[in-house]
C-alpha cells in the first residue's frame, strides 16, 4: 500500500517567489526579510524546525503562504506588527472558511481590522466589507489617540499569487 501523500511545502525562496509581483531583487529582498521576522514572532508557523540551521531550509504550507500574502498586504498600509502579533494567528483559525472562500476567488471576502492600544478587533465578510470604528478607552482618559483601521480585499490579494 503506497504512504498518504504529504501537502505540498514551499522552501522560502519559493515562497518568496510566490508572493513577489515585481520580479524586482530588492521586492524580493523585502519580502524574504519580513518572512524570516513573521516566522520568528509565529505569525508563520514552518513545517518542522524554526530555526533550521545553516543549509537547510524552512518549508512553508500553501496555507502559511495565504497568510504571508495578507501579512504582506497589512505591511504595504504600514500595520504595526505589534498589533498583529497577539491576534493574527488566531483570527485566520477563526475566519478558515471566508479564507478558503477568498481562495477559490469566487467572492470577494474583505477583512476589517481595527485597533487601538491595547486592542485588537478583526472581522471577516463577503461581498461586501463592514467597517466599525472601536472607541478607544485611552482616548477618554487623554492617554491615547484614536482607533485605527483598514480593509482589504482579501480575494484580490490572494488572486496576485503565482504558484
Amino acid at each position: 500500500m503506497d504512504a498518504p501523500l504529504q501537502p505540498r511545502t514551499y522552501t522560502l525562496k519559493e515562497a518568496v517567489t510566490i508572493l513577489h509581483r515585481s520580479g524586482g531583487a530588492e521586492e524580493a529582498n523585502r519580502i524574504t526579510r519580513h518572512i524570516r521576522h513573521w516566522t520568528f514572532l509565529d505569525l508563520l508557523i514552518p513545517e518542522g524546525d524554526k530555526h533550521t540551521g545553516t543549509g537547510r531550509a524552512r518549508e512553508y504550507r500553501v496555507e502559511e503562504i495565504y497568510r504571508a500574502a495578507a501579512l504582506l498586504e497589512l505591511a504595504k498600509w504600514r500595520v504595526p506588527v505589534t498589533v498583529l502579533a497577539d491576534t493574527f494567528r488566531q483570527f485566520t483559525a477563526d475566519f478558515e472558511k471566508e479564507w478558503m472562500l477568498a481562495v477559490d476567488g469566487k467572492k470577494d471576502i474583505y477583512v476589517t481590522m481595527t485597533w487601538s492600544d491595547g486592542l485588537t478587533v478583526w472581522n471577516i465578510a463577503a461581498g461586501k466589507p463592514e467597517l466599525f470604528m472601536l472607541k478607544d478607552p485611552a482616548a477618554e482618559s487623554g492617554l491615547g489617540g484614536p482607533a485605527s483601521a483598514i480593509v482589504i480585499n482579501l480575494t484580490s490579494v490572494l488572486r496576485g499569487l503565482r504558484f
